[in-house]
């Protein structure tokens, strides 16, 4: 049925406000987007032969803004506005994937990224009460010789996150694992201050060669 036949209530933007987003199909969503249909087609038909002929909404986000150019009634606005959606989609999906992560998957990505620093970075892990990241931060960018910490602009972040608990992991350039007498006193240092601030240090560790040892 062509979107003219249809009762206005029943049309793709009429029916998205009254009965909200969930209700509306793939093809309904997509014409909303599209807004104009092409020669021969309304927007519903044109958007439904777009689905089928890229292979669903799973072929459509996969396709390039380039490959959609070449498409007959794609203007350039048009795929514009269906490139911004797909990659929004994309990001708000990563977000919410990035809040899933155990600070354990956090903490190896940190170790492999740094394998091959040459400077000590440190970062910050901020978990919620799950054990789940809330934030991750790097909160500090050394030479080849440490990182320095700033205490207390850590506990004003860890506060102002509401976080339940921290990891800290900061890397050895020169590849050792051991920790120094000052990663040592440092984790020291922090826990007690944390702890004053109903804040638990989970753990604090060192990466070097893409592996991680736990400071005592």
């Amino acid at each position: 049925m062509k979107i003219k036949d249809l009762p206005e209530e029943e049309r793709p933007r009429e029916k998205l406000l009254f009965h909200g987003a969930h209700s509306l199909s793939v093809v309904e969503l997509l014409a909303i987007l599209l807004r104009t249909g092409r020669k021969g087609e309304d927007v519903l038909e044109f958007s439904a032969a777009l689905l089928n002929g890229w292979g669903g909404l799973e072929g459509l986000c996969r396709a390039e803004a380039k490959e959609l150019m070449s498409e007959n009634g794609l203007s350039s606005s048009k795929v514009a506005t269906l490139a911004a959606v797909i990659e929004l989609g994309n990001r708000i999906a990563a977000l919410g994937e990035r809040d899933r992560d155990q600070w354990q998957t956090r903490l190896e990505k940190i170790a492999k990224d740094t394998r091959f620093c040459d400077r000590e970075l440190i970062y910050a892990i901020f978990l919620d009460a799950g054990g789940k990241v809330i934030e991750e931060e790097k909160i500090s960018f050394g030479g080849q010789s440490g990182a320095y910490l700033d205490i207390p602009v850590f506990y004003r972040k860890a506060v102002r996150m509401n976080a339940y608990g921290v990891v800290l992991v900061h890397n050895h350039p020169d590849g050792s694992c051991s920790a120094s007498r000052e990663d040592i006193a440092i984790t020291d240092h922090v826990k007690k201050g944390l702890d004053f601030l109903g804040v638990e240090l989970v753990g604090h560790y060192i990466a070097a060669g893409g592996q991680l040892t736990q400071v005592p």
